[in-house]
């Protein structure tokens, strides 16, 4: 079922679609999350917000390794069904760019937008449709099965799922709501 979850999506192939996906491939490198929890991290150190600082190195730090050390035990050889157009290398459960596009983007999203509990939603609702643009392409893209980037995003939108429950506790110094 996912050979031909993959071939039907593959059967959508065109330039412009190549081209927007190999965009979503660059925000789930590790130079790019990285850049962006860099970025996090020092936006809220200015601001003198050291909790929410660790925030993000946590969720950072486990949206890095937690994939790759699964990675490990599980094993599961890549689908090689049509030559992409990226390189994908190392073992594909569960897919890291989905982690990352479900942990770090609606994180970032709800950061940036949380003066106000309506806004955060929206922010983090903006960040997640852009953590699945990240994780689809990995399906377009023909580097991970399905149910590699269903895992993924299910580890990453749990890692920002926590986040933004840790940051809305009654004792967070980071808003008073």
């Amino acid at each position: 079922m996912e050979v031909s979850i993959l071939l039907w999506i593959h059967s959508f192939a065109t330039p412009v679609l190549d081209a927007a996906f190999r965009f979503s491939n660059l925000f789930g490198l590790f130079p790019v999350c990285t850049a962006v929890v860099a970025a996090m991290v020092a936006w809220h150190l200015v601001r003198g917000e050291r909790r929410e600082a660790l925030i993000w190195i946590l969720v950072g730090v486990t949206t890095a390794a937690v994939p790759e050390l699964i990675k490990h035990f599980v094993a599961r050889p890549r689908p090689q069904l049509w030559p992409t157009i990226v390189h994908a290398s190392g073992h594909s459960f569960p897919s890291g760019h989905a982690v990352a596009g479900g942990a770090l983007y609606p994180l970032v999203g709800w950061t940036l937008l949380s003066r106000s509990v309506n806004a955060s939603r929206v922010g983090y609702a903006i960040g997640a449709l852009f953590g699945l643009f990240v994780g689809f392409g990995r399906l377009y893209l023909g580097v991970h099965w399905p149910t590699d980037v269903l895992a993924g995003w299910a580890l990453g939108f749990a890692l920002s799922g926590v986040a933004t429950a840790w940051l809305v506790r009654p004792d967070a110094a980071f808003h008073s709501r």
